[in-house]
């Protein structure tokens, strides 16, 4: 049961931001910072494909960074450097920052039959990479009954929380039980339409709030909230 380090800096400015504000703000933080785990991108023009421990958001029309681990460390060694935020075509000058430090300790619940934690996607979920989306495109997942859709979604999921806990260096042994209760949506990505899902999922793993699952979490899809039931 791992105990981690999560930074959560957030702006107030004078208007709220809508959700594609995430990729703007990724872009100015990326340009100000040299290290790769602000911007991902490796001196040889490789990527870091690992899981990103810096995330970029707009939660509740604010723009908020996630940090984890070292990318907890980076935020708290450099939010007092931000003076301004040039996001796109708006400037906000000396916006006024919050930074929340959390150690957390992470787990999962064995003891209980029913799952413990309730995970809300506060923005869509992109779930599908290239592979998985050709399988749900085709009828027997995308005209299948409920319940295949479910286990589908389900095995995704988990991959994608693994993947989450590989990242900050959680090897999880026990079995995760999770129950998806998801819907799907299409979402406007890099001028692309693509499939996206909303809704809700629980399970008795223990995970952050404010956290990213899936596929382009740096930019602020698949922001999970979080809910405790029991």
């Amino acid at each position: 049961m791992p105990e981690i380090k999560q930074a959560i800096l957030k702006f107030s400015l004078e208007e709220e931001l809508s959700l594609n504000y995430g990729h703007k703000l990724r872009g100015f933080f990326a340009n100000k910072f040299e290290d790769i785990l602000f911007h991902h991108h490796k001196d040889d023009g490789g990527y870091r494909y690992a899981y990103p421990l810096i995330q970029y958001k707009i939660i509740n029309g604010k723009p908020t960074i996630i940090g984890l681990e070292e990318g907890a460390e980076l935020i708290i060694e450099n939010f007092l450097e931000i003076d301004r935020l040039l996001l796109g075509d708006k400037e906000f000058l000396n916006p006024e920052g919050r930074l929340e430090v959390r150690d957390k300790e992470l787990e999962v619940i064995t003891d209980l039959e029913m799952p413990k934690f309730k995970y809300s996607f506060y923005s869509p979920w992109m779930g599908l990479n290239q592979k998985n989306y050709k399988i749900y495109s085709r009828k027997e997942i995308k005209k299948a009954s409920k319940d295949k859709q479910r286990d589908f979604l389900k095995r995704i999921l988990i991959g994608n929380i693994l993947a989450f806990a590989k990242g900050i260096n959680w090897y999880v042994e026990e079995n995760i039980k999770l129950v998806p209760d998801l819907e799907a949506i299409e979402v406007k990505f890099k001028n692309q339409r693509m499939v996206g899902f909303v809704g809700d999922f629980y399970s008795n793993i223990s995970l952050l709030e404010y956290i990213g699952l899936g596929n382009s979490t740096a930019r602020g899809f698949g922001t999970l909230l979080k809910e405790e039931l029991i």
